[in-house]
């Protein structure tokens, strides 16, 4: 019964995310049934009742801006049981929430949700997460609008949580992109609107925890030299639909310092299909930043909220980027520092001062292996020659 309740709300989702050259839903004529001994004059014509005008397009605004985080992780299960990282009522994402503060806010949700959160692993894996809702409406508070559910932990609260968590998240306002489906196709295209804009995106992973189960929900995994043939023909078709496209891919591997070339060609090929940005993440670690054609490819945004404060790990960011409605191209990135801080519980803070440098450094000489450069802005960075700029 809940793999049937699954479908179907996924089936009324996939409805509603038509397009709007679908037009309105047509509005039926009431009928008069027949009365013996009424003229049939005195009926009231079929066409009585009176059309109602399409709704108006909404007005789209000058210009949108978006921000996008790396993976986000509420908490995972040790020998002793279900550690969480939100404890004592403290909000994680309190002192970072200014630099997030945007049109969409969207991150990688890495912690499956159920509504009865298991206080003891439901797997039997040395890493693995959960999140109950009550972790979720954090995020809600935070701003974000969106969260990627695709990448290598989908299966850790088994089917309860690969079923539920779409449906909480839609539930508390947030969008669930790249979750798995019974139905078809595996790789889409997601729109959401905003101020008058369509933005699509496309959730892939190229990892994965558990097999395909025959009559299950099917998760959006391919392997990395599998994204041009596979991504690109689903690009190309949203591509004139859309004023931007978005991809969100768990790739990589963990705590590498640069993706591999196989990464480096799949990125390059999502751009010239027509993606706008490809935002990646599961290595855990910044990676770099790359101006691509038209596009902004960000290898790997790190951690955003994780358990693993050490050197490296705990250096994070928030990417902001402004697209405009002139040419639809991304005018401005801007990188905004920031640290996991590991008291009174680990959450991402601004990085100021000496830690903020460390940050910048290490997005500058990741940078630079890609030609790409930026320029300091207070404490941020800016991306010195942004896409419409050409």
């Amino acid at each position: 019964m809940a793999s049937a309740r699954f479908a179907f709300v996924l089936a009324l989702a996939a409805c509603s995310s038509r397009t709007k050259d679908a037009g309105p839903a047509t509005h039926a004529t009431p009928t008069v049934a027949s009365t013996p001994g009424v003229d049939e004059a005195a009926k009231p014509p079929t066409d009585a009742t009176p059309k109602q005008a399409e709704p108006a397009a909404p007005t789209r605004s000058a210009a949108l801006e978006m921000t996008f985080v790396g993976d986000v992780i509420f908490g995972r299960y040790r020998a002793s049981g279900y550690d969480p990282i939100p404890e004592d009522d403290h909000d994680p994402f309190a002192e970072i929430a200014v630099d997030l503060k945007s049109d969409l806010v969207v991150g990688n949700l890495e912690t499956p949700i159920v509504r009865d959160l298991p206080m003891d692993s439901p797997i039997g894996s040395k890493f693995r997460f959960g999140a109950s809702l009550d972790h979720a409406k954090l995020l809600v508070a935070a701003g974000f609008s969106a969260m990627s559910l695709a990448n290598n932990h989908w299966y850790d609260q088994r089917r309860e949580g690969v079923e539920q968590s779409p449906l909480l998240l839609a539930e508390i306002g947030i969008v669930p992109l790249g979750a798995a489906r019974i139905e078809p196709p595996v790789f889409r295209v997601e729109t959401l609107e905003r101020n008058g804009w369509k933005v699509g995106f496309c959730a892939i992973t190229t990892r994965t925890n558990a097999p395909v189960r025959e009559g299950g929900p099917v998760l959006p995994f391919l392997a990395t030299q599998d994204i041009p043939e596979t991504i690109g023909p689903v690009l190309q078709a949203a591509r004139a639909d859309h004023d931007l496209l978005v991809v969100m891919i768990h790739w990589g591997d963990e705590y590498a310092e640069a993706p591999s070339f196989a990464q480096v060609k799949s990125a390059h090929a999502m751009i010239d299909a027509g993606a706008d940005l490809v935002i990646g993440h599961h290595p855990h670690v910044l990676q770099a930043i790359e101006r691509y054609g038209k596009g902004v490819i960000a290898y790997s945004l790190g951690n955003f909220l994780f358990e693993n404060t050490h050197d490296i790990p705990r250096l994070t960011g928030v990417l902001r980027v402004r697209a405009r409605d002139q040419g639809h191209c991304i005018e401005r990135v801007v990188f905004h520092p920031a640290y996991i801080k590991r008291i009174p519980i680990q959450h991402p803070v601004p990085a100021e001062g000496g830690m903020g440098k460390r940050v910048r450094e290490r997005v500058i000489s990741q940078g630079r292996k890609f030609d790409t450069t930026w320029t300091l802005d207070g404490e941020d960075l800016v991306l010195e020659r942004a896409p419409c700029e050409g």
